[in-house]
Formats: structure tokens, C-alpha cells, sequence
């Protein structure tokens, strides 16, 4: 408003106008300004146009999406945190057992005893884990003429879960029971007392079961009790041997029982 009237001051002594008519023609053009028109004092800063309401940004809306994150990351890093702060991530554990045969090979092999155990093992969670393990075991037995002896080894990759226990009782909890089910290799070697040539033979395997992993030292070392059954289809299972006089075949599976110690990092 100041600024107006100063440059209309100077416009009208440009024109070399009567100082009379100058003043008129001064108040006819500030009767004309809107401000002045509303009481406005010369001088005075326009008054701000009132503030737009601001309308509610996306942001500012509440819905399950947006209270808890893109694909709910809050729960997944709670899980990650209480995962790395309770759970297990490598173990290597080390077995004892018992092994038997089932089946018509059952009623001609002896129980190999000890059966030995090794196994590496890695938790994804508190719920699932793998492993990698290797075992031997001895059995033996006579077809009315001589004694053999049969070495096994194996090499298998299972999967372990570990059931829920949360809500379960506390010797259940303590306990912390899981099933297990994998795939793998036999080999076996059979040999004679009468110096016949060994005769080898190597299947595909596979094995299920479940057991009862018990804390000795919480995080660091635990004791695990195993059952599980193991199929194969070596060469002479379905087929009639020498030993025929004793048995028909020699089909059937293995079942193992194993105490395993598991240390755990």
C-alpha cells in the first residue's frame, strides 16, 4: 500500500499538474484501493490469507498396514531377536546304540551293538532343523556252516522338527520331543570266516523317526534320545541265497536306537 502511493506521488509531478489536482487525483486512487477502503491504515502489512485446513495425509490414517509395516517387519525382528538371543545354530554330536535288523534278515543277523554315530547339525529356527551324519555298525551271523561277518556304513541328510511346546506342560517343554525323516546311502561289506572273497553291496536309503532332546547345559550341550526305522533294497533282499535253509529271503529293515551327546554353539 506505502509502496503504491509513493510511485503515484511521483507519476503525478512527472505530469506537471497543479498541485491541487495532484491531491485529488492522490485521494481518488487510494478511495480506489481495496484496503483502504476497509479501514486499512497506510503503511501497514496485508494481513496473511487465512491457512488451508490441511487434509489428512495417508500417513495420518490408521489401518493394520500401517501400524505394523510393510509385510509386519515388528514381528519378524521380535522373532529374530528372541531367536538369536534363545536359539540354536550349530550342533555336533557324537552316538551310542543299538541296531537291529527286521524282517527275514532280522531272523538271521545278530543286533550290532554298539552302533557308532556322528552327525553335524544346523536350526533354521526354533522349529526346523538339518543335519548331516555318518554311523557304523557290526552284525554277524551263521548259516549252519560258517560265521560272517557284515559291516554297514552310512551316510544320510535328514530334516528335524521340533514340536511347539509353549503351552505344554513343563516336563513336556523339558523334554522338547521332535520327528525326523531323511534320505541316504548303505553300504555293506559281508566277509567269511572261510576266507571267501568279500562280497559289497551299496542301496538307497531312507528313514524316519522321532525322539527327545534333553538341556544338560542350556545352549551348550544337550543329550538326545532317537528311534528311527531305515529302508533299503540291497541286491539280495527279495532274492534266495545259500542261507535259504534258514530263511527264504533276506528282506526287512533296520530299526536303531541312539543316545546322542550334542554340543551346541
Amino acid at each position: 500500500m506505502r509502496g503504491c502511493t509513493i510511485i503515484s506521488r511521483r507519476v503525478l509531478r512527472k505530469a506537471n499538474l497543479p498541485r491541487f489536482f495532484q491531491g485529488i487525483a492522490l485521494l481518488a486512487m487510494m478511495l480506489s484501493n481495496p484496503a483502504f477502503a476497509q479501514g486499512q491504515p497506510p503503511g501497514t502489512p496485508e494481513s496473511p490469507a487465512p491457512a488451508k485446513k490441511e487434509e489428512s495425509g495417508l500417513f495420518d490414517q490408521s489401518s493394520p498396514y500401517l501400524e505394523y509395516g510393510d509385510f509386519n517387519m515388528n514381528e519378524e525382528e521380535v522373532e529374530d531377536t528372541t531367536y538369536f538371543q534363545y536359539g540354536k545354530f550349530f550342533g555336533l554330536s557324537l552316538g551310542l546304540g543299538y541296531q537291529t535288523a527286521t524282517g527275514n534278515r532280522g531272523k538271521l543277523y545278530s543286533a550290532a551293538i554298539p552302533r557308532f554315530d556322528g552327525r553335524i547339525q544346523y536350526w533354521f529356527n526354533f522349529n526346523f532343523a538339518a543335519e548331516l551324519g555318518i554311523f557304523f555298525a557290526n552284525h554277524s551271523f551263521n548259516d549252519g556252516s560258517q560265521n560272517y561277518q557284515v559291516k554297514m556304513i552310512g551316510y544320510g541328510f535328514g530334516l528335524k522338527y521340533y514340536f511347539e511346546t509353549k503351552n505344554a506342560s513343563a516336563a513336556v517343554s523339558f523334554a522338547n520331543p521332535f520327528v525326523t525323516a531323511g534320505v541316504g546311502s548303505l553300504n555293506k561289506t559281508q566277509t567269511s570266516t572261510q576266507g571267501v572273497a568279500p562280497d559289497s553291496d551299496s542301496c538307497f536309503s531312507a528313514h524316519f523317526g522321532g525322539g527327545l532332546e534333553f538341556p544338560v547345559s542350556y545352549k551348550k550341550t544337550y543329550l538326545a534320545v532317537e528311534a528311527l526305522y531305515h529302508t533299503q533294497n540291497f541286491l539280495d533282499t527279495n532274492e534266495t541265497t545259500a542261507y535259504s535253509a534258514v530263511v527264504p529271503d533276506l528282506s526287512g529293515g533296520f530299526f536303531t536306537l541312539m543316545l546322542n551327546f550334542m554340543f551346541v554353539w
